[in-house]
């Protein structure tokens, strides 16, 4: 299979994408991880233990983190790479867990099996948040390690910052130092936002604010447009073992208020679930996230980021545009990237 060198090259050649020395950098690294990867083991007599490689590449939203990941995880094999959101592979961490009853080191056992089916673990948006995955990580690093599957993750924070002001912090400062000690640490930065290339028309337009008339109108219109000819209800929906109460719903469109999604208790795994059973996920905001509000913003950021990774189209009926939807301080950082991400999901091409 070509290397990821190879692809990026091809497609600077061919127009699809413009040079960048930066990316060229991050391209560099990926290539002789694929090279160290696909290394043969020339020992006839015993079979080396399989080596650990790491690469952390962190910096501004939009300038092609995921990307180049993508290519890479492109140019292997399929059966040796698993390529997952950071907060769809923690889902999968602790329902692995769960299934494990009464047994030293849990968390080598799942990891010991996952070595027997991938060499290569990508994370995009490695951002950690939630104190029991900060507690858990550097046990997980260290069993990566362990096992020889290497770790390539992507983010928009030097690991030095990572889980910045969270409770019992102490207990992640491991995670960071193995970080820090086994990864090669990559900053890809720079003024550019691909994600902002290509302008949205009014055509392609998925975010309507403020609420007028005709944006109602717009939004009513969207929903029918893609529920045509299903059947609509208001029934709840009920989400891990929890009811949702919906503004109506279809086979494949469902519509919520902002309250339900973000302003009450919800995690990751719910809204990979709503991933998984509608196409489209409808919202309407009726006030902007409170500026002293870090949960409910910390809910939005990761339901953007579910919808984002998982390619699901957002509509949504606001009083306010996306760039203004919380003004606070403590999450502005998190918050340029969700503005990136909802720039490049008003696109016509993105779904």
């Amino acid at each position: 299979m070509p290397s990821p060198l190879t692809i990026y090259q091809a497609m600077i050649a061919g127009d699809e994408i413009n040079s960048d020395a930066l990316q060229k950098h991050v391209v560099n690294a990926f290539e002789q991880l694929f090279l160290n990867i696909n290394k043969k083991d020339n020992s006839w007599f015993f079979k080396s233990k399989r080596a650990f490689h790491g690469l952390y590449i962190y910096g501004s939203v939009g300038r092609g983190k995921t990307f180049l990941m993508d290519l890479f995880v492109q140019s292997l094999d399929k059966k040796v790479v698993r390529r997952q959101h950071f907060h769809a592979f923690m889902l999968w961490l602790h329902q692995e867990l769960h299934k494990i009853k009464k047994q030293q080191d849990p968390i080598e056992i799942v990891v010991n099996k996952l070595a027997k089916e991938i060499k290569v673990l990508c994370l995009d948006e490695f951002l950690v948040h939630d104190i029991t995955d900060a507690m858990l990580l550097a046990t997980v690093l260290y069993s990566l390690e362990k096992n020889g599957i290497s770790l390539v993750t992507t983010s928009n924070v030097n690991p030095i910052n990572l889980y910045e002001g969270g409770l019992q912090r102490k207990k992640f400062m491991p995670a960071i130092a193995w970080m820090q000690e086994n990864m090669q640490i990559l900053h890809l930065d720079g003024e550019q936002d691909y994600r902002t290339q290509n302008q949205t028309t009014q055509s392609d337009k998925k975010w309507f604010s403020p609420i007028t008339q005709t944006n109602q109108l717009a939004f009513e219109q969207a929903f029918s447009h893609q529920s045509h000819g299903q059947i609509i209800e208001n029934t709840p929906i009920t989400v891990n073992k929890r009811q949702l109460n919906v503004v109506k719903r279809s086979q494949s469109c469902i519509h919520f208020d902002f309250e339900t999604l973000c302003q009450q208790p919800r995690n990751a795994s719910d809204f990979l679930l709503l991933c998984k059973q509608f196409d489209n996920l409808f919202i309407s905001i009726n006030q902007a996230i409170d500026k002293e509000d870090g949960n409910t913003a910390r809910r939005f950021i990761t339901l953007i980021d579910v919808l984002y990774d998982n390619q699901t189209p957002l509509y949504v009926l606001s009083v306010v545009d996306f760039k203004n939807i919380y003004l606070g301080q403590e999450l502005s950082f998190e918050m340029q990237r969700t503005v990136s991400r909802l720039t490049q999901m008003q696109q016509s091409h993105w779904s």
